[in-house]
């Protein structure tokens, strides 16, 4: 949940470096809300498969919360790049390639500093 708290902290600043934690963390809580936001959607705003009003509140809070962590996660994307050594500009392909944000999600950042900041495990 800190690293939760961490992204939405740094809300857009796409500089410096972000930890695998940092990104983990963010990246399973934003997971499990909305996971909970479409069970919601399913359990209490169907009925015989068209929405009720109830729906249409939650997909509007759906929408408001993805607009939300969308900066956020750009950033955040941008930054974990931007740990291992990487342009985070390269972000921009993990978006359209999920499987390379997935990848670099593990690659630990470099060690010490590197262009685009100090190491952020200090």
């Amino acid at each position: 949940m800190d690293g939760y708290k961490a992204a939405l902290s740094k809300y857009a600043q796409f500089s410096g470096r972000s930890r695998r934690a940092e990104y983990w963390s963010f990246a399973l809580t934003n997971a499990l809300i909305e996971i909970v936001l479409y069970v919601l959607l399913v359990t209490l705003g169907m009925s015989d498969s068209s929405l009720t009003a109830v729906g249409v509140i939650l997909l509007a809070i759906i929408a408001i919360y993805g607009l939300f962590v969308l900066i956020p996660s750009l950033a955040l994307a941008w930054r974990r790049y931007q740990d291992i050594g990487w342009g985070g500009a390269l972000s921009i392909v993990g978006w359209f390639v999920p499987l390379l944000t997935f990848i670099v999600a593990f690659i630990p950042g470099n060690p010490g500093p590197n262009q685009f900041g100090p190491d952020p495990k200090g």
